[in-house]
């Protein structure tokens, strides 16, 4: 099977302007990935890495988030290593010095628009570097009208750099999480943007007696002793068993070669992979259930204590 047309880079933060994009692009006749079109049990960095490779542009949307994202700053990086990077700014940033020479098409001001001039001159530049003609894509776009123009979000604060990566098992081990968490997990939720919905861990079953576990921007590690963030005192859980991390608005788990395994949905993991929200995670015989919540909803239930979640310690 070929490559997608455009393989669409962003960080976690920035998902509702990548999903004009993302319609858009659908709409002016190209074959889009991002990685909302992964799916549950997939291995998060092999999808990621194969469809980057694979695709003809790399379209990277930088902003003050994207920047600070490792993510993306690697995906753009190979994108020009192979001659297919093709940039866009959709807010003002200072980008990575090594791509301050890089041309970039300045939408900061685009909200959806597809006949504006600027993103007519982004799509010209898109067909000549993928080689999609420009009557053959016009023929084949679906009958339905391109995506509403939606009015530009409201400016945001930079994130804290490392909102959006990804924490594996090698570079945990190595070294410390750029932000670590001390004491509950859900302290490291607190300093999210207030308005954002949280990650959260269920404790399904009687080994766990302590409420819901807020996962955090800087993700969390899961033992059954300190200095474990998350410890589970229950035997079948390792010393060091799993970490999760966030990447991309997705909770990503990485196994650290427990001794009873690491499971999604009843499947054992064996690299970083996507939990999906609504599954079960299953760490040693403790199961855990991923839940996505905002703010409001998490004031009512069981395990809320003194504004912030109850660790499980």
């Amino acid at each position: 099977m070929s490559g997608p047309d455009i393989f669409l880079s962003y960080a976690r933060t920035d998902r509702a302007t990548a999903r004009i994009f993302a319609d858009c692009f659908v709409h002016e006749g190209f074959n889009v990935w991002w990685d909302a079109a992964l799916h549950s049990g997939e291995t998060f960095d092999e999808v990621i890495e194969q469809n980057l490779r694979d695709s003809k542009a790399v379209v990277v949307l930088w902003s003050p988030r994207s920047v600070a994202s490792r993510w993306v700053r690697a995906e753009a990086t190979l994108a020009d290593r192979r001659q297919k990077l093709v940039p866009a700014i959709i807010e003002p940033c200072d980008r990575p010095i090594v791509f301050e020479l890089t041309h970039a098409a300045d939408l900061t001001e685009w909200a959806g628009d597809t006949s504006d001039a600027r993103w007519r001159n982004f799509m010209h530049d898109l067909r000549r570097l993928v080689g999609v003609d420009a009557g053959a894509a016009a023929s084949s776009q679906p009958a339905t009208p391109p995506p509403a123009p939606r009015e530009a979000p409201p400016a945001r604060e930079p994130l804290r750099p490392g909102s959006s990566d990804v924490i594996f098992a090698p570079r945990a081990q190595a070294e410390p999480p750029p932000h670590p968490v001390h004491g509950s997990p859900a302290e490291s939720a607190a300093e999210e943007d207030v308005h954002a919905e949280v990650h959260y861990l269920d404790p399904e079953g009687d080994e766990v007696a302590e409420g819901a576990i807020a996962i955090g921007s800087a993700g969390v590690k899961i033992g059954r002793v300190a200095p474990a963030d998350v410890v589970l005192p229950h035997k079948s859980v390792s010393r060091e068993h799993c970490i999760i991390g966030i990447a991309n608005d997705e909770l990503i788990v990485t196994d650290l070669n427990s001794t009873n395994g690491t499971f999604i949905d009843d499947e054992r993991i064996r690299r970083a992979t996507v939990l999906p929200v609504g599954s079960v995670l299953r760490v040693g015989h403790v199961s855990l259930r991923h839940a996505l919540r905002s703010p409001d909803e998490t004031s009512d239930r069981h395990g809320y204590r003194g504004g912030r979640l109850a660790a499980v310690r």
